[in-house]
């Protein structure tokens, strides 16, 4: 019997999670792609070097301003620069995708990320296509999939390992696998490098999910 009632707890909490996921995922998402994206510009600004790269990096900053107004002209602008200079022809495809992604094609996003990522000259972009096209393709993939292309970015020192931590725990939920969950959430948690906003959603879910939200007790 005690079997039974575990059985039924365990589903409520199921339940409870994807009522979290519903309510935060979408921001989750949004406030990686954004983070991602602006850190990843920042980096683009360090290889600031010739005339050339000056002009596309202001280009580029243009064509990304002008988002909010007119999403097809930013794409437009932003496709003008994927054939130009790096950093910002890697940049500029990244930013197409995203903006795909926006516009509500995540299908196309998703591969899009992935065209972009068998271009990109930089390692730490690379992987970051790869996490920003798990995030478009999260609903109609496999589980196993989506783990096996995150991974490799959960490594030790690897630049976006907290929010490749994060969604293969989002992965493990969509499998129903709330051990796995709880686990990646608590080593999420823990680790030092995991940016407080990022720190704080993994304790609120490992509550959701009957994990210990505090701290690693020391």
């Amino acid at each position: 019997m005690a079997d039974i009632f575990q059985e039924v707890d365990e589903a409520l909490r199921q339940d409870r999670a994807k009522e979290w996921w519903d309510r935060h995922g979408s921001k989750v998402i949004g406030g990686v792609v954004a983070l991602i994206l602006a850190i990843a510009a920042w980096n683009g600004w360090t290889w600031y070097q010739t005339s050339a790269r000056g002009k596309a990096g202001m280009a580029f900053s243009a064509a990304v301003e002008s988002a909010s107004k007119d999403r097809a002209a930013s794409i437009a602008a932003l496709e003008k620069l994927t054939s130009g200079v790096e950093p910002y022809a890697s940049l500029a495809r990244l930013k197409v995708a995203q903006l795909t992604a926006e516009g509500g094609d995540h299908a196309a996003a998703a591969t899009q990320f992935a065209g972009a990522g068998q271009s990109l000259a930089s390692a730490d972009l690379r992987e970051l296509s790869v996490l920003l096209g798990v995030m478009q393709s999260f609903d109609s993939a496999a589980p196993d999939d989506l783990q096996a292309r995150l991974q490799p970015l959960t490594a030790r020192e690897r630049p976006w390992r907290s929010s490749a931590l994060e969604m293969m725990a989002a992965v493990a939920m969509k499998r129903q696998d709330m051990p796995a969950a709880r686990a990646l959430l608590t080593e999420l948690r823990d680790d030092p490098a995991t940016p407080p906003a990022m720190r704080e959603r993994a304790r609120e879910l490992l509550a959701v999910l009957g994990g210990d939200g505090g701290e690693k007790k020391t």
